[in-house]
């Protein structure tokens, strides 16, 4: 390597389509030129980083310390992670209360039950059937549209609004007999 000098290195690009260029940058053309930029010999500078010391290859070594900014960020994030646990830690503890609420009816509903079949007498009679005239029309409906039962769709669902309504009024009623 030092010994003999270094031959030029020529560089011949054919081109058989004139309308196809080929582009070539300015630092490029430069080089090829032999006009060296006085910027590109310069090592890189880092001014936000404090040198350490020097290896014995003039290698400067760096020590990375994160800037005001990442510090602020990583805070940030504890913040809100800090913020996401306590928002989960409440929903968890409402959803606990809640859970045992519920448990506790359902625990009065079984010895209600419970002693209605020891007894065997039920707490509440059924004072009428339910949806009994619905229910007849449904079944006359069924009776006269053997081959065609999609003929009774409208009939049917009148009984399931009907059956609905009757649920939700007997379980009102007995949330306001166990409340009062």
């Amino acid at each position: 390597m030092g010994a003999n000098p270094s031959k030029t290195r020529t560089l011949i690009v054919e081109n058989d389509d004139p309308t196809s260029v080929i582009k070539v940058s300015d630092d490029v053309v430069d080089r090829i030129r032999g006009v060296v930029k006085t910027v590109r010999d310069q090592e890189p500078t880092y001014p936000h980083l404090p040198i350490i010391s020097h290896t014995p290859t003039g290698v400067p070594v760096y020590l990375y310390e994160p800037s005001l900014t990442s510090l602020q960020i990583r805070q940030a994030n504890v913040a809100e992670l800090k913020k996401n646990d306590e928002y989960w830690q409440n929903r968890l503890r409402s959803l606990e209360d809640d859970h045992k609420k519920m448990q506790i009816i359902m625990d009065e509903e079984y010895q209600r039950a419970l002693n209605e079949f020891k007894t065997g007498k039920p707490s509440q009679t059924l004072k009428e059937i339910p949806c009994l005239d619905v229910k007849k029309a449904v079944m006359e409906c069924y009776r006269n549209n053997v081959n065609c039962s999609m003929n009774c769709a409208k009939i049917v669902q009148a009984f399931e609004e009907c059956v609905d309504s009757k649920r939700t009024c007997l379980l009102a009623s007995r949330m306001a007999t166990s409340k009062g």
